[in-house]
Protein backbone atom coordinates (compact mmCIF):
# COMPACT_ATOMS: atom_id res chain seq x y z
CA UNK A 1 0.00 0.00 0.00
CA UNK A 2 1.42 3.26 -1.13
CA UNK A 3 0.45 6.74 0.53
CA UNK A 4 0.58 9.46 -1.78
CA UNK A 5 -1.67 12.86 -0.31
CA UNK A 6 -5.09 12.50 1.02
CA UNK A 7 -5.29 9.09 -0.02
CA UNK A 8 -3.60 5.35 0.07
CA UNK A 9 -3.28 3.07 -2.86
CA UNK A 10 -3.50 -0.60 -2.40
CA UNK A 11 -1.72 -3.03 -5.08
CA UNK A 12 -2.88 -6.32 -5.33
CA UNK A 13 -0.78 -8.79 -7.20
CA UNK A 14 -1.79 -11.77 -8.56
CA UNK A 15 0.20 -15.01 -8.71
CA UNK A 16 0.67 -15.17 -12.51
CA UNK A 17 3.89 -13.43 -13.75
CA UNK A 18 1.82 -11.78 -16.92
CA UNK A 19 -1.24 -10.39 -15.04
CA UNK A 20 -0.85 -6.80 -14.02
CA UNK A 21 -1.54 -5.57 -10.95
CA UNK A 22 -4.57 -3.93 -9.21
CA UNK A 23 -4.71 -1.01 -7.33
CA UNK A 24 -7.45 0.26 -5.48
CA UNK A 25 -7.13 3.96 -3.94
CA UNK A 26 -8.81 4.81 -0.53
CA UNK A 27 -9.17 8.00 0.95
CA UNK A 28 -7.71 8.54 4.11
CA UNK A 29 -11.28 10.02 5.69
CA UNK A 30 -12.74 6.41 4.63
CA UNK A 31 -10.42 4.79 6.62
CA UNK A 32 -10.19 6.56 9.67
CA UNK A 33 -14.11 5.73 9.34
CA UNK A 34 -13.99 2.84 8.48
CA UNK A 35 -11.05 2.03 11.58
CA UNK A 36 -13.26 4.34 13.85
CA UNK A 37 -16.48 2.73 13.25
CA UNK A 38 -14.73 -0.86 13.29
CA UNK A 39 -13.05 0.37 17.28
CA UNK A 40 -16.76 0.90 17.87
CA UNK A 41 -18.23 -2.05 16.34
CA UNK A 42 -16.14 -4.16 18.39
CA UNK A 43 -16.68 -2.19 21.57
CA UNK A 44 -20.18 -2.18 21.52
CA UNK A 45 -20.29 -5.99 20.45
CA UNK A 46 -17.95 -6.40 23.73
CA UNK A 47 -20.62 -4.99 25.94
CA UNK A 48 -23.40 -6.24 24.73
CA UNK A 49 -21.27 -9.54 25.03
CA UNK A 50 -20.98 -8.74 28.78
CA UNK A 51 -24.68 -7.42 29.61
CA UNK A 52 -25.96 -10.55 28.43
CA UNK A 53 -24.00 -12.81 29.99
CA UNK A 54 -24.76 -10.41 33.11
CA UNK A 55 -28.88 -10.96 32.24
CA UNK A 56 -28.48 -14.56 31.59
CA UNK A 57 -26.82 -14.77 34.78
CA UNK A 58 -29.60 -12.96 36.30
CA UNK A 59 -32.57 -14.34 34.47
CA UNK A 60 -31.20 -17.93 35.80
CA UNK A 61 -30.94 -16.60 39.57
CA UNK A 62 -34.60 -15.20 38.79
CA UNK A 63 -35.91 -18.89 37.32
CA UNK A 64 -34.20 -20.11 40.22
CA UNK A 65 -36.59 -17.81 43.09
CA UNK A 66 -39.43 -18.29 40.96
CA UNK A 67 -39.43 -22.04 41.29
CA UNK A 68 -38.45 -21.45 44.85
CA UNK A 69 -41.29 -18.64 45.51
CA UNK A 70 -43.77 -21.54 44.12
CA UNK A 71 -42.79 -24.14 46.14
CA UNK A 72 -43.07 -22.14 49.25
CA UNK A 73 -46.59 -20.76 48.05
CA UNK A 74 -47.26 -24.40 47.35
CA UNK A 75 -46.21 -25.08 51.24
CA UNK A 76 -47.95 -22.36 52.47
CA UNK A 77 -51.36 -23.34 50.89
CA UNK A 78 -50.99 -26.92 52.27
CA UNK A 79 -49.97 -25.46 56.12
CA UNK A 80 -53.11 -22.93 55.80
CA UNK A 81 -55.10 -25.89 54.75
CA UNK A 82 -53.94 -28.10 57.84
CA UNK A 83 -54.35 -25.55 59.66
CA UNK A 84 -58.31 -25.21 58.46
CA UNK A 85 -58.38 -29.26 59.26
CA UNK A 86 -57.32 -28.47 62.94
CA UNK A 87 -59.84 -25.80 63.28
CA UNK A 88 -62.21 -28.01 61.92
CA UNK A 89 -60.99 -31.23 64.60
CA UNK A 90 -61.12 -28.74 67.49
CA UNK A 91 -64.78 -27.40 66.63
CA UNK A 92 -65.94 -30.75 66.68
CA UNK A 93 -64.97 -31.89 69.48
CA UNK A 94 -65.66 -28.65 71.58
CA UNK A 95 -69.45 -29.38 70.32
CA UNK A 96 -68.63 -33.18 71.61
CA UNK A 97 -68.11 -32.06 74.82
CA UNK A 98 -71.08 -29.55 74.37
CA UNK A 99 -73.46 -32.95 73.58
CA UNK A 100 -71.46 -34.58 76.58
CA UNK A 101 -72.43 -32.24 79.41
CA UNK A 102 -75.49 -31.82 78.20
CA UNK A 103 -76.22 -35.69 78.24
CA UNK A 104 -74.43 -36.29 81.78
CA UNK A 105 -75.73 -32.81 83.45
CA UNK A 106 -72.28 -31.40 83.49
CA UNK A 107 -71.72 -27.69 83.86
CA UNK A 108 -70.07 -25.62 80.72
CA UNK A 109 -66.15 -25.64 81.47
CA UNK A 110 -64.99 -22.24 82.71
CA UNK A 111 -62.71 -20.53 79.73
CA UNK A 112 -63.22 -19.60 75.73
CA UNK A 113 -62.95 -23.18 74.83
CA UNK A 114 -66.62 -23.02 73.68
CA UNK A 115 -66.60 -19.46 71.74
CA UNK A 116 -63.65 -20.83 69.46
CA UNK A 117 -64.70 -20.01 65.68
CA UNK A 118 -63.32 -20.47 62.46
CA UNK A 119 -62.64 -18.17 59.30
CA UNK A 120 -64.10 -19.31 56.23
CA UNK A 121 -63.62 -17.77 52.33
CA UNK A 122 -63.03 -14.31 52.77
CA UNK A 123 -60.43 -14.96 55.94
CA UNK A 124 -58.71 -17.11 52.93
CA UNK A 125 -58.35 -14.50 50.82
CA UNK A 126 -57.15 -11.88 53.52
CA UNK A 127 -54.40 -14.09 54.52
CA UNK A 128 -53.40 -14.54 50.88
CA UNK A 129 -53.48 -11.38 50.32
CA UNK A 130 -51.07 -10.53 53.93
CA UNK A 131 -47.92 -9.69 53.70
CA UNK A 132 -47.12 -10.74 57.27
CA UNK A 133 -48.92 -14.35 56.33
CA UNK A 134 -45.88 -16.51 58.50
CA UNK A 135 -47.35 -13.88 61.99
CA UNK A 136 -50.62 -15.04 60.88
CA UNK A 137 -50.59 -18.91 60.65
CA UNK A 138 -48.51 -18.74 63.64
CA UNK A 139 -50.82 -16.67 65.70
CA UNK A 140 -53.10 -19.21 64.43
CA UNK A 141 -51.34 -22.17 65.71
CA UNK A 142 -51.04 -20.77 69.27
CA UNK A 143 -54.32 -19.98 69.21
CA UNK A 144 -55.11 -23.88 68.56
CA UNK A 145 -52.83 -24.99 71.15
CA UNK A 146 -54.60 -22.60 73.77
CA UNK A 147 -57.66 -24.60 72.55
CA UNK A 148 -56.66 -27.70 72.27
CA UNK A 149 -54.85 -27.59 75.80
CA UNK A 150 -58.33 -26.25 77.21
CA UNK A 151 -60.36 -29.11 75.62
CA UNK A 152 -58.08 -31.46 76.77
CA UNK A 153 -58.62 -29.58 80.54
CA UNK A 154 -62.51 -29.85 80.00
CA UNK A 155 -61.94 -33.85 78.34
CA UNK A 156 -60.03 -34.80 81.66
CA UNK A 157 -63.15 -32.87 84.21
CA UNK A 158 -65.83 -34.81 81.94
CA UNK A 159 -63.95 -38.17 82.31
CA UNK A 160 -63.87 -37.69 86.25
CA UNK A 161 -67.06 -36.68 87.12
CA UNK A 162 -68.16 -39.41 83.91
CA UNK A 163 -66.01 -41.86 86.33
CA UNK A 164 -67.49 -40.54 89.57
CA UNK A 165 -71.12 -40.74 88.63
CA UNK A 166 -70.51 -44.29 86.98
CA UNK A 167 -69.71 -45.30 90.56
CA UNK A 168 -72.57 -43.61 92.03
CA UNK A 169 -74.54 -45.65 89.39
CA UNK A 170 -73.23 -48.80 89.99
CA UNK A 171 -73.83 -48.45 94.08
CA UNK A 172 -77.04 -47.24 93.44
CA UNK A 173 -79.55 -50.37 94.41
CA UNK A 174 -82.02 -50.06 91.28
CA UNK A 175 -82.97 -53.84 91.46
CA UNK A 176 -85.63 -56.30 93.52
CA UNK A 177 -83.26 -57.83 95.70
CA UNK A 178 -85.09 -60.96 95.16
CA UNK A 179 -88.61 -62.73 93.18
CA UNK A 180 -91.50 -62.50 95.13
CA UNK A 181 -94.60 -60.47 96.41
CA UNK A 182 -94.63 -57.04 98.42
CA UNK A 183 -96.48 -57.95 101.86
CA UNK A 184 -95.42 -55.08 103.98
CA UNK A 185 -93.96 -51.19 102.75
CA UNK A 186 -92.06 -48.37 104.10
CA UNK A 187 -93.45 -46.22 106.89
CA UNK A 188 -96.04 -46.46 109.79
CA UNK A 189 -98.28 -50.04 110.25
CA UNK A 190 -99.19 -52.12 112.69
CA UNK A 191 -97.11 -54.60 113.85
CA UNK A 192 -98.20 -57.98 113.95
CA UNK A 193 -96.51 -58.75 117.13
CA UNK A 194 -97.69 -55.89 119.40
CA UNK A 195 -100.95 -54.84 117.36
CA UNK A 196 -99.22 -50.92 117.92
CA UNK A 197 -98.44 -48.27 115.68
CA UNK A 198 -94.64 -48.32 114.57
CA UNK A 199 -92.25 -47.82 112.18
CA UNK A 200 -91.44 -50.00 109.36
CA UNK A 201 -87.77 -49.08 107.80
CA UNK A 202 -88.19 -51.30 105.03
CA UNK A 203 -89.98 -53.54 102.80
CA UNK A 204 -90.81 -56.95 103.44
CA UNK A 205 -91.10 -59.32 99.96
CA UNK A 206 -92.41 -62.52 100.52
CA UNK A 207 -91.25 -65.48 98.80
CA UNK A 208 -90.32 -69.23 99.33
CA UNK A 209 -87.58 -70.00 101.26
CA UNK A 210 -84.59 -70.15 99.85
CA UNK A 211 -85.00 -67.96 97.33
CA UNK A 212 -82.11 -66.28 95.90
CA UNK A 213 -81.22 -62.86 96.96
CA UNK A 214 -79.27 -61.11 94.64
CA UNK A 215 -77.23 -57.57 95.48
CA UNK A 216 -79.00 -54.85 94.10
CA UNK A 217 -76.10 -52.67 93.20
CA UNK A 218 -71.74 -52.93 93.44
CA UNK A 219 -70.41 -53.03 97.05
CA UNK A 220 -68.53 -54.76 100.14
CA UNK A 221 -69.82 -57.17 102.54
CA UNK A 222 -69.74 -54.61 105.96
CA UNK A 223 -71.58 -57.29 108.13
CA UNK A 224 -72.99 -61.04 108.46
CA UNK A 225 -74.35 -62.20 111.73
CA UNK A 226 -77.54 -62.95 113.30
CA UNK A 227 -79.50 -59.87 114.77
CA UNK A 228 -81.92 -60.92 117.19
CA UNK A 229 -85.43 -60.03 115.57
CA UNK A 230 -83.92 -59.81 112.16
CA UNK A 231 -82.78 -63.67 112.70
CA UNK A 232 -79.87 -63.78 109.91
CA UNK A 233 -78.92 -60.79 109.19
CA UNK A 234 -76.39 -59.14 106.48
CA UNK A 235 -75.05 -55.38 105.69
CA UNK A 236 -73.47 -54.44 102.18
CA UNK A 237 -72.10 -51.23 102.26
CA UNK A 238 -71.85 -49.37 98.43
CA UNK A 239 -70.07 -46.13 98.97
CA UNK A 240 -71.57 -42.74 98.91
CA UNK A 241 -73.11 -43.29 101.88
CA UNK A 242 -75.41 -46.05 100.94
CA UNK A 243 -75.81 -49.31 102.43
CA UNK A 244 -78.64 -51.93 102.35
CA UNK A 245 -79.40 -54.47 104.72
CA UNK A 246 -81.61 -58.07 104.93
CA UNK A 247 -83.09 -59.91 107.28
CA UNK A 248 -84.84 -63.17 108.23
CA UNK A 249 -82.31 -64.89 105.98
CA UNK A 250 -81.84 -68.78 105.71
CA UNK A 251 -78.21 -68.74 104.61
CA UNK A 252 -75.58 -66.09 103.49
CA UNK A 253 -73.43 -66.97 100.27
CA UNK A 254 -70.82 -64.19 100.62
CA UNK A 255 -68.23 -63.36 103.57
CA UNK A 256 -67.71 -60.02 105.19
CA UNK A 257 -64.89 -58.24 103.07
CA UNK A 258 -66.10 -59.64 100.06
CA UNK A 259 -66.74 -57.58 97.06
CA UNK A 260 -70.11 -58.13 95.09
CA UNK A 261 -71.66 -56.40 91.71
CA UNK A 262 -74.69 -55.85 90.87
CA UNK A 263 -76.70 -59.03 90.52
CA UNK A 264 -74.39 -61.62 92.66
CA UNK A 265 -76.35 -63.84 94.71
CA UNK A 266 -75.69 -62.91 98.44
CA UNK A 267 -78.20 -65.23 100.50
CA UNK A 268 -81.16 -66.89 100.23
CA UNK A 269 -84.72 -66.00 102.03
CA UNK A 270 -85.62 -67.67 105.30
CA UNK A 271 -88.25 -67.40 107.92
CA UNK A 272 -85.22 -66.47 110.77
CA UNK A 273 -85.69 -64.49 113.53
CA UNK A 274 -89.25 -62.53 114.66
CA UNK A 275 -91.12 -63.84 111.42
CA UNK A 276 -94.49 -64.53 110.84
CA UNK A 277 -93.32 -66.65 107.50
CA UNK A 278 -90.80 -66.65 104.75
CA UNK A 279 -89.68 -63.49 103.23
CA UNK A 280 -86.75 -61.16 103.35
CA UNK A 281 -87.06 -57.96 105.33
CA UNK A 282 -84.62 -55.16 102.43
CA UNK A 283 -83.60 -51.62 103.71
CA UNK A 284 -82.12 -48.98 102.19
CA UNK A 285 -80.41 -46.20 103.79
CA UNK A 286 -78.31 -42.91 102.21
CA UNK A 287 -76.24 -41.02 105.44
CA UNK A 288 -77.53 -43.21 107.90
CA UNK A 289 -81.24 -42.20 106.85
CA UNK A 290 -83.76 -44.84 106.38
CA UNK A 291 -85.05 -44.38 102.70
CA UNK A 292 -88.06 -46.14 100.95
CA UNK A 293 -85.87 -48.95 98.74
CA UNK A 294 -89.00 -48.98 96.05
CA UNK A 295 -87.54 -45.08 95.44
CA UNK A 296 -84.55 -46.97 94.18
CA UNK A 297 -86.35 -50.34 92.30
CA UNK A 298 -86.24 -49.41 88.95
CA UNK A 299 -87.51 -52.78 87.33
Amino acid sequence: MAKSGASYTVVVFSGSNTSEPRRFSIKKKVLKFFLGASVVFFVGLTGFSVHYYLISEEMEEFHVLRKENKAQKIQIQNFTSSIDDLKGQVVRLVEFDRKLRVMTDIDPPKGSVNSFGVGGAEDQKSLAANLHLQDAMRRDLELLQSHVIEQEKSFQELEEVVQERHSLWASTPSIWPTSGWLSSSFGKRVSPFTGRLSNHNGIDISARPGTPIIAPASGVVSSSRFNGGFGRFLKLNHGFGIVTQYGHLSKVAVKVGQKVNRGDIIAYVGNTGLSTGPHLHYEVSVNKVSIDPMRYILN
